[in-house]
């Protein structure tokens, strides 16, 4: 029962565009496998991964086709850990989060639907996970904002008597992709789209060259510089440019 239920609500329904006539895509070896089809997919895989190891499209096709669901669960968390703004990223939490519904399994689900609604709010799956959470163990309710404590008075007179500084705020994902710098903002806002149509996090920022303002698309969020520059061939093929790791 499991199976044709994940197949089919978690499958199908998230797979768009149409599949080219010429060369079969992971697309399109998708909508097969969520019809019930598998042997062009099973057969294609083995040079797939010979040949893409590290893609991730690659590896949730893998992951659609391993017979036990449970056994997937790895290839899916690899997928979120290691290529965060990939286009399969927020696929691979919602499989994991439709899993953990159909077991029952209360603390995955809450745990993986937190991700999903933290890291990709703008996903258009993100609806489908929080119905498939609403109709089976519960949706959990949104994190609420840490409360600072009270300053004591000698804290409040020490700081009311400093001198401001300017200090920028902290974050667990500092490092990000430069990828194209454009003096043209209406330019930048196109390549803005075109990663963002790829369910990729990207944002549009100021750059002063010479006394002029230039537009810079920073692509992903990462904690070090490794775990960015594992994203810079991806990110190289969807921009034809050549990103660079850099400190926010």
């Amino acid at each position: 029962m499991f199976r044709p239920l994940l197949l089919t609500v978690l499958l199908f329904p998230f797979i768009s565009g149409g599949a080219s006539a010429q060369k079969p895509t992971i697309e399109m070896y998708l909508q097969q496998v969520a019809k019930g089809w598998t042997t062009d997919a099973k057969k294609a895989l083995p040079d797939l991964l010979i040949d893409r190891p590290d893609d991730p499209g690659v590896m949730f096709l893998h992951a659609s086709l391993v017979e036990e669901p449970k056994r997937a669960l790895p290839l899916l968390e690899r997928i979120v850990q290691n290529y965060p703004t990939s286009e399969w990223a927020d696929d691979a939490l919602a499989r994991m989060i439709l899993y953990a519904c159909v077991t029952k399994d209360v603390e995955m689900a809450n745990a993986t639907f937190r991700r999903m609604r933290d890291q990709y709010g703008s996903s258009p799956l993100l609806p489908v996970t929080f119905d498939a959470m609403r109709m089976s163990v519960g949706v959990p309710a949104p994190t609420a904002p840490a409360t600072a404590p009270a300053a004591s008075t000698a804290t409040a007179t020490a700081t009311a008597t400093a001198p401001a500084t300017a200090t920028p705020p902290a974050t667990e994902r500092p490092y990000t992709l430069n990828t194209k710098i454009l003096a043209s903002k209406d330019d930048a806002q196109k390549v803005l789209d075109s990663f963002k149509a790829k369910r990729m996090r990207a944002v549009m920022t100021e750059k002063w060259v010479s006394g002029k303002r230039n537009w810079v698309i920073q692509v992903g969020e990462y904690e070090t510089e490794v775990d960015a520059a594992k994203d810079v061939d991806m990110v190289r093929s969807i921009c034809k440019c050549k990103p660079v790791v850099v400190k926010r």
